[in-house]
């Protein structure tokens, strides 16, 4: 029998998995459930140390005479104090030593708890990675244990190999009554040789697959990879799923929000090659699940989509041109469905009040050729990325690394500067415009800037949200969402050098913004700021009707039967509607569903 301690678990799981059997283990209660399983277990070699700095260097010998990563497991109190001669001396010789120490009452030290000590800091030279894994409570708690783990393995194992710290937080019940250790993922590791030596196994694991690629925030892309990421969307009919701020402009571009926001689609793939950084467009979340491998050129784990299986440290273009090169395919014809989907988004440009969602789709449709664009996180990112650029070569950013209010124009205003002759335009909203609003004031700003500000008197993104909506709507004002805090910019914007313009109409806006994404860099002599005065209302509104005219209705067990007043007639017509507007494979899945509700 195994312990019962899921954490436990997950570490033998993995243990075995890696091929890692050596374990030393020093006496003690704390780290009963590991050193009873593998006590029990005869695929694991272990050896016996009463003193645990002697237990270091013994693992750090077995290490360097076998070429194998050692365990060494202890208890609490100054059991682990004692490994650290040994692990700064593997530390320094890239010695694979994984010290496991288990712990009580990991939030109690300082209490005077007797045998809990504080681990939560410790030297930089006496591991590569130091995890925490909880007791597991819930799935939340199981999925950190999983990433952790892995980490630390693959930390113990690649890129020269080194010590690593695992602490594992341990229940004290020493309940044993679990006969297998379940399977844990693994996630696989593979340099530079390993995707080459590889290619073909990686081909094969596609074959009938729906493949796709998402992209987060990104370097700008030489031209070389952007051309092996095309190249190969198109050999595997794969989407590449990207928000504006991937820098992406290649083949099978399909803007995420598009899909899983205003289509909300049921067709999903079912492995997504995930690259890049942060994505502030949150309708990515629409892939979580999905089994991901992760393209990450600093050799980390970053499970965004909470399924990774591989992960690929190196350069991204070797990836590409690896699969490339043997000539793959996929029988499935999965970008085809979801251009078919994307390809009937209908705008109700019209119909929309004025509103970022509606002065975003100006914008889409007349910045100017090879300009920089930065947006503000949240709101402005959000409605752009609905929306496909008309021009070619425009790049767009935003802070979505630290994903504050504060810097956007600064950020903007230094982007400015690295070319003279190169058109800049922000959109941002009215408190991160006031945030940082002395930005204005930075002497080097010249006519190649140009802002536009939404000012709906207060932090919109707070009354979008529907929770928070449904609950105090307008209450929401007063402390949520900071309405009433300021005026017009106006004032500061001319005191600062700057061409002012100001509108609160639809039509007067439609005449002032062809002026404002004019291509001529000389159309104004100043840099510009253009304040659009909105309401949340109309905010509201605008964003509402871009959705409810493309979102279908999201189809669980939970969702009544359509009201059809008892007409078969009736739900069939329904049925037909609503097939109309999605892609083949989905349809049929909700067509099954809703005939089984007739």
């Amino acid at each position: 029998m195994y312990t019962d301690d899921k954490n436990a678990q997950i570490v033998l799981s993995l243990l075995k998995q890696y091929g890692i059997r050596k374990i030393v283990v020093s006496p003690g209660t704390t780290n009963v459930p590991i050193s009873r399983s593998v006590q029990l277990d005869p695929w694991f070699e272990v050896y016996s140390v009463v003193d645990e700095r002697s237990a270091a260097y013994f693992a750090g010998g077995l290490a360097y005479s076998s070429g194998e990563p050692v365990v060494i497991s202890c208890t609490g109190a100054t059991a682990s104090r004692n490994y650290m001669p040994g692990l700064t001396e593997a530390y320094y010789r890239n010695l694979p030593v994984i010290a496991l120490t288990s712990q009580h009452h990991v939030n109690d030290f300082g209490s005077l708890v007797p045998q809990v000590t504080d681990r939560t800091v410790s030297q930089n030279d006496i591991k590569r990675i130091s995890v925490h894994l909880p007791y597991v409570k819930d799935d939340e708690d199981y999925e950190r244990c999983v990433i952790s783990t892995n980490k630390a393995l693959i930390a113990a194992t690649t890129r020269g190999g080194g010590p690593v710290h695992i602490n594992l937080q341990v229940a004290g019940d020493y309940s044993f009554s679990t006969k297998r250790i379940p399977l844990v993922r693994k996630i696989e590791y593979y340099d530079d040789s390993n995707i080459l030596n590889s290619t073909k196994d990686l081909q094969r694991s596609l074959v009938n697959k729906k493949v796709a690629i998402f992209i987060g925030a990104h370097q700008k892309f030489d031209p070389k990879t952007q051309k092996s990421i095309s190249k190969f969307a198109k050999t595997y009919n794969a989407p590449v799923f990207v928000d504006h701020t991937s820098g992406y402009s290649g083949g099978n571009l399909i803007l995420i929000a598009q899909i899983a926001d205003l289509k909300r689609s049921y067709n999903k793939p079912d492995v997504i090659i995930d690259m890049g950084s942060v994505t502030g467009e949150y309708s990515a979340n629409w892939l979580r699940g999905i089994e991901t491998w992760r393209l990450s050129k600093d050799g980390e784990i970053h499970d965004r989509f909470n399924n990774q299986t591989k992960l690929f440290d190196g350069r991204e273009l070797t990836f590409f041109e690896a699969l490339n090169s043997m000539g793959g395919s996929s029988s499935k014809r999965y970008y085809d469905e979801v251009k078919f989907e994307v390809d009937s988004i209908k705008l109700p440009v019209k119909d929309m009040p004025i509103s970022n969602t509606y002065i975003s789709y100006k914008l889409s449709k007349l910045l100017p050729k090879d300009s920089n664009v930065h947006l503000g996180i949240l709101n402005s990112l959000r409605n752009m990325n609905f929306y496909n650029l008309k021009n070619e070569g425009i790049s767009i950013s935003s802070n979505v690394g630290g994903f504050g209010i504060d810097g956007a124009l600064s950020t903007l205003i230094g982007q400015s500067m690295s070319d003279k002759k190169r058109l800049n335009f922000g959109l941002v909203g009215d408190l991160a415009t006031f945030y940082d609003m002395n930005a204005l004031g930075i002497r080097h700003i010249s006519k190649n800037l140009r802002i536009l500000m939404v000012n709906n008197n207060g932090g919109v993104e707070f009354r979008l949200n529907g929770r928070l909506e449904s609950q105090w709507a307008e209450d929401t004002n007063e402390f949520i969402s900071a309405s009433g805090h300021y005026g017009s910019i106006r004032g500061w914007a001319e005191s600062m050098g700057f061409e002012y313009i100001i509108t609160e109409t639809k039509e007067d806006f439609d005449l002032k913004i062809k002026d404002f994404c004019s291509s001529d860099i000389n159309k104004f002599s100043k840099p510009v700021f253009f304040e659009v005065l909105t309401t949340i209302p109309d905010e509201q509104r605008g964003i509402d009707s871009l959705r409810s005219l493309n979102q279908l209705p999201i189809l669980g067990d939970d969702t009544p039967p359509m009201d059809t007043d008892g007409s078969k007639e009736e739900t069939k017509k329904s049925i037909k509607q609503t097939i109309k507007s999605i892609t083949p494979a989905s349809a049929k899945r909700i067509y099954r569903k809703l005939r089984n509700r007739d």
